[in-house]
């Protein structure tokens, strides 16, 4: 699915051959008595990684903490995307856009 070219993987959300890192995000959607949650695994160039990581952020901080097992999750959920993001930011800190 992602072809390696010199270094350079295909991101797998839009497509470019560019430096990738491989990311999970997730969302938690909290409602009173129910929750949908949603994961996102891929290899992304840095401009998915961005857009998406501050997607799932917004829906995570607003959506997120609406209901008792979503009080814990959300959290949970909000510091492993942020380490995840950090981490694959700083992996793709010489790529070139």
């Amino acid at each position: 699915m992602a072809d390696v070219v010199g270094g350079m993987k295909q991101c797998q959300l839009c497509g470019s051959m560019r430096a990738t890192s491989k990311v999970t995000f997730n969302r938690n959607i909290g409602m009173l008595l129910a929750r949908q949650t949603r994961t996102i695994k891929a290899n992304m160039c840095k401009t998915c990684l961005s857009k998406n990581y501050w997607e799932f952020m917004g829906k995570n901080l607003l959506l997120g903490p609406w209901g008792t097992i979503s009080l814990i999750v959300t959290p949970i959920y909000l510091i492993t995307n942020a380490y995840t993001y950090l981490s694959a930011r700083h992996n793709l800190r010489g790529a070139i856009e």
